[in-house]
């Protein structure tokens, strides 16, 4: 459950950040900034959690803590220490 978490998190987390930084390259609208803005923040949270709950399978979790893109590095290492367990 804990994985299913995570990886939801942190698809949303680098989603948001995305829409986020095109929001404030393009149009600046603060109707985007207004809703996509909390949306990210609670992912990154939820990414930190999740991932520090996780972090028995791979150690430190220092991964979760780079926005946008720790928590997909952090479903990544996951996933390769998983199937190198499987050999």
């Amino acid at each position: 459950m804990t994985m299913r978490i995570l990886r939801i998190a942190a698809l949303v987390e680098a989603v948001s950040l995305v829409v986020l930084l095109v929001n404030l390259a393009t149009v600046h609208a603060p109707g985007i900034s207004g809703w996509t803005g909390p949306l990210h923040g609670a992912s990154y949270v939820t990414v930190i959690v999740t991932g520090s709950l996780a972090r028995s399978a791979v150690g430190v979790p220092w991964r979760v803590l780079i926005p946008g893109v720790g928590g997909l590095l952090m479903v990544r290492r996951i996933d390769a220490d998983r199937r190198d367990g499987d050999r």
